[in-house]
């Protein structure tokens, strides 16, 4: 059973809006970012994407949008625990939980988004999801977490924070 972190890290850089997140909240599968585990499922969707629109873009390359996401702020991480989703990013399935959020800031921009199932002793992450795009995340798989160590993670997280 993989292990998840929970960090509450100082957010690098100008919020998008011009004001200040002062924290994200970043999570850590087996010790790997997993907004890094994102970027390593989509690079091969990106990667066409880019070929694809060269031309619109040209003299310069198109964007690559691989892993092109902010971890959420931490005002938004009760939907973790497997409630109902705060916010659902148009173009989702309607019980997707929002992982990660558009560079933008805009949720309906761009999302990555999960089923998130709580058990007894788990917590499931299922069905991830592109708001904007049909990738498939297939090398993510089914994420099943200790539940315990799962909230104990998060507690900690925001107790540091």
């Amino acid at each position: 059973m993989p292990s998840i972190e929970f960090r509450v890290v100082p957010f690098a850089g100008e919020w998008p809006g011009g004001g200040k997140a002062l924290s994200v909240l970043e999570f850590l599968v087996d010790g790997v970012p997993f907004l890094e585990l994102v970027r390593r499922a989509e690079l091969p969707y990106a990667l066409a994407e880019q070929d694809e629109r060269a031309e619109e873009f040209a003299p310069d390359p198109a964007p690559l949008l691989a892993g092109d996401y902010n971890y959420p702020t931490i005002l938004s991480f009760e939907h973790l625990l497997g409630g109902n989703p705060d916010h659902t990013p148009h173009g989702a399935d309607e019980h997707a939980h929002m992982l990660l959020v558009c560079t933008c800031g805009i949720d309906d921009c761009w999302a990555l988004t999960a089923k998130i199932t709580a058990e007894e002793s788990t917590v499931t992450w299922s069905d991830f999801e592109n708001s904007q795009r049909d990738w498939n995340y297939d090398t993510i798989g089914v994420l099943t977490f200790s539940r315990s160590q799962y909230e104990e993670s998060l507690r900690a997280a925001f107790a540091a924070g």
